[in-house]
């Protein structure tokens, strides 16, 4: 080797040698420093229900202690995998905080994910509230034996939600069923992603129940607008003193729901340090916000409150595993997992009904482009139309079917495309009455996917 070719090596050798220095001196410092830009909070469920409240909540006093604007994200989908695969797999910089659920406990051993609370460094238990199931004010149930009655003789009548399926509201129900000596599946189960939906969707008449925390229904609840059948708690609840519990209705079954926070697992030690430390000040009630500390505010919104840091959230995060893992693998529960329906399935109808307008719109033009008395702008601008009026429809589909129902809606807007595209009248309604009934029929009671009902129902 000449000389020349010896000094660049040993130049790329200090220049590596440098670099790796300056890595170690800037993570230091990054640690040293932390934080030093905004916080996300990664939230698995919707807006509005205990665990949506719970994060927010709990940003706004991190804000103000850690002095960085702190963001919550609500990651849903896949039964809660989405949320909590995008929580505890981020980078463990301790700009990413993690809300955890039980949910966490549940979905490895429903083969949905191969996260585990192994995943995640436990920082503090929030919330654990008890399940509790809920009917509209003018439905016939007055209390859970008539509910009980009335599901032996007339099993897969009734519909419920509250979450995912397989979701621990959802093993809450079943668990009581199953307890009832009912099959698991006799409510049906519409999938929903979090308490705040179910419940619009039992106020607007969707479903029959909603099982889910006393808090999370609390506005509702308050205004009258659902009744409270019972709570799943072994003790009545303090908030809600006057809610028969399932035990004093001689029903011995109790589960609760609970969320925390978490960081990735492999978060530096320091960083896991100071999180803990500004964490427990505020749940020990020593940050103040407007003349009001963390525990007062989360009593004022009705949440039940369970704060365990530390290894002995760690030790609770076993022995909930441990727990749910029985239940779950047990043959009650074999079948929970198998009976939703994917997040993707009505995204992948409305990509192959496109597929098909736009190949007939090819094809038209083909048809047309053999005309010679047609000229090729025409058929363009034709085209361009109907792709307008299809989005139309789309559109109107969206803003009205809540109000108006899907077989209604769905059907206006099938009969005045396949009108405008040309189709006689005759045969527009009689596609539209074939169709969209049997549509309703496959999705909203055979795959149990939620339709919106509207004002007649359906």
């Amino acid at each position: 080797m000449n000389q020349r070719a010896m000094i660049t090596v040993s130049v790329r050798w200090k220049l590596l040698f440098l670099c790796l220095f300056l890595l170690n001196g800037c993570s230091s410092s990054t640690v040293d420093n932390y934080p030093d830009r905004p916080i996300t909070i990664i939230c698995p469920w919707s807006v509005g229900g205990a665990t949506d409240r719970t994060s927010r909540q709990l940003g706004v006093y991190l804000e103000q202690e850690l002095g960085v604007p702190v963001n919550v994200i609500n990651a849903t989908g896949g039964r809660g995998v989405t949320g909590h695969s995008r929580g505890l797999n981020a980078r463990p910089d301790g700009y990413t905080l993690a809300i955890i659920t039980g949910e966490l406990n549940m979905l490895h051993w429903q083969n949905l994910t191969k996260l585990t609370h192994r995943d995640a460094v436990p920082i503090v238990s929030l919330v654990d509230g008890a399940a509790a199931v809920f009917v509209k004010t003018d439905s016939p149930f007055q209390n859970m034996q008539e509910l009980q009655d009335y599901v032996k003789t007339h099993p897969g009548k009734l519909t419920a939600t509250g979450t995912a399926s397989g979701g621990i509201w959802h093993l809450a129900l079943a668990g009581w069923l199953d307890f009832s000596e009912l099959n698991a599946e006799d409510i049906k189960w519409i999938p929903m992603n979090g308490a705040g939906p179910s419940l619009q969707e039992l106020a607007s008449g969707g479903v029959d129940l909603v099982c889910c925390s006393l808090p999370e229904a609390k506005t509702l609840y308050e205004s009258g607008q659902v009744r409270c059948l019972g709570v799943m708690a072994e003790e009545p609840l303090a908030e809600f003193p006057e809610v028969p519990t399932f035990i004093s209705q001689d029903m011995n079954w109790s589960i609760s729901g609970w969320n925390g926070l978490a960081l990735p697992a492999g978060t530096p030690e320091p960083i896991v340090e100071k999180v803990s430390a500004v964490v427990n000040k505020i749940t020990d009630g020593d940050v103040r916000l407007n003349g009001q500390s963390f525990p007062e505010a989360m009593r004022e919104a009705g949440l039940s409150t369970r704060y365990r840091a530390g290894d002995e959230f760690s030790a609770f995060l076993k022995s909930n595993d441990e727990t749910l893992g029985k239940l779950l693998t047990s043959d009650a529960f074999a079948k929970m997992s198998t009976r939703d329906t994917g997040p993707l399935v009505f995204p992948g109808m409305i990509a192959f009904a496109m597929c098909v307008i736009l190949g007939c719109l090819a094809v038209q033009k083909k048809v047309h482009a053999l005309a010679p008395e047609v000229t090729g702008d025409a058929v363009t601008r034709q085209g361009i139309i109907n792709t307008i009026l299809v989005l139309t429809g789309i559109v109107f589909y969206l803003l009205f079917a809540e109000e108006l129902g899907f077989i209604l809606t769905a059907g206006v807007v099938l009969f005045l495309l396949l009108w405008k595209f040309g189709t006689r009248l005759w045969v527009c309604a009689l596609i539209t009455v074939l169709f969209v009934p049997g549509i309703y029929t496959l999705f909203a009671l055979l795959l149990r996917v939620p339709l919106p009902r509207g004002v007649l129902g359906w």
